[in-house]
């Protein structure tokens, strides 16, 4: 998938302009944080990672601006903090399905979710997750990945499998007001759904043609 192509799936998976996407990938790739190359016919083709990456940008703004790779900076490099959740049974995880993928960080783990979704909609585990609706149509499998911006979180669901993602604070360092359990004022969350994480996806499966 082309850089063009990728600018306008996301646009209709976030449900925002294609000029927000754009400065938002012109921001990311100006600080080194995209994939690029030569124009035209030559350009080179996104990866999973560059997805994702502007997909936390937008999940925290609809128009980040120049704040997308400080978004991309300090929320991607999330590191994961339950691996040992990864041991549960489970045939829907990332692991299972993509034994090479990489899930360190936040913006790792959700470049291997879009794979997942791009490349393993054919397998048992897949299917499995989700449901075939009487009229034959298929409802995907439920994910949500989650972003809290003010406490430097991230969150990937999907079934039963709950990827978080976030620095252990230093005892010394905790106060009431950098916890979301007591802290006064609006707790805030950005999140999308699986149809945002198939949409994009979708635009990797078409590109391989």
């Amino acid at each position: 998938m082309k850089a063009g192509q990728l600018m306008q799936i996301t646009a209709e998976a976030m449900n925002v302009s294609t000029s927000a996407v754009k400065i938002t990938m012109r921001n990311i790739r100006e600080a080194g944080k995209l994939t690029t190359g030569a124009h035209g016919v030559n350009a080179p083709d996104m990866c999973y990672l560059d997805a994702a990456r502007i997909l936390i940008a937008q999940i925290i703004e609809d128009s980040p601006g120049r704040r997308a790779p400080v978004h991309v900076e300090e929320i991607g490099a999330l590191p994961w903090a339950n691996p040992a959740y990864d041991e549960i049974e489970e045939p829907f995880k990332i692991s299972a399905l993509l034994p090479d993928a990489d899930t360190g960080t936040f913006e790792q783990a959700l470049a291997a979710l879009l794979r997942v979704f791009a490349e393993c909609r054919d397998t048992e585990a897949f299917e499995e997750a989700g449901m075939r609706l009487h009229d034959g149509r298929f409802q995907l499998p439920q994910c949500r990945v989650e972003i809290f911006p003010r406490d430097q979180a991230a969150r990937i669901s999907m079934g039963r499998m709950h990827y978080d993602f976030f620095r252990l604070a230093r005892a010394k360092d905790w106060t009431p007001d950098s916890d979301e359990r007591f802290r006064l004022g609006a707790q805030r969350i950005s999140f999308v759904n699986q149809e945002v994480i198939a949409r994009i996806a979708e635009g990797f499966e078409e590109g391989e043609g």
